[in-house]
């Protein structure tokens, strides 16, 4: 039996200009899913060290326990690009 840890991707804040559009969320460099406003996508990784990314935005590096859940959420900096940061439980 394979133990897996989880990622959950919290989307960005609703708003007028986020409600409409999806952001392609990827780890390791390949596309795993995307998230809309207000949303979540969770996702069974392996354990271990991963880089996450949010649209075209800065890779986040996490590290994902055997069995255990980690949070990040989208948001969007003062100039508007997605990035990601680890959001508490």
């Amino acid at each position: 039996m394979t133990i897996v840890g989880t990622l959950v991707v919290e989307g960005p804040p609703r708003s007028l200009a986020t409600l409409a559009r999806a952001v392609p969320i990827s780890v390791d460099g390949a596309v795993k899913g995307q998230v809309r406003a207000g949303k979540r996508l969770t996702l069974a990784l392996a354990p271990g060290s991963h880089t996450i990314q949010a649209g075209g935005g800065p890779a986040l590096p996490v590290r994902l326990g055997p069995g255990l859940t980690t949070h990040v959420r989208v948001e969007r900096d003062a100039a508007g690009k997605l990035h990601l940061v680890e959001a508490p439980l």
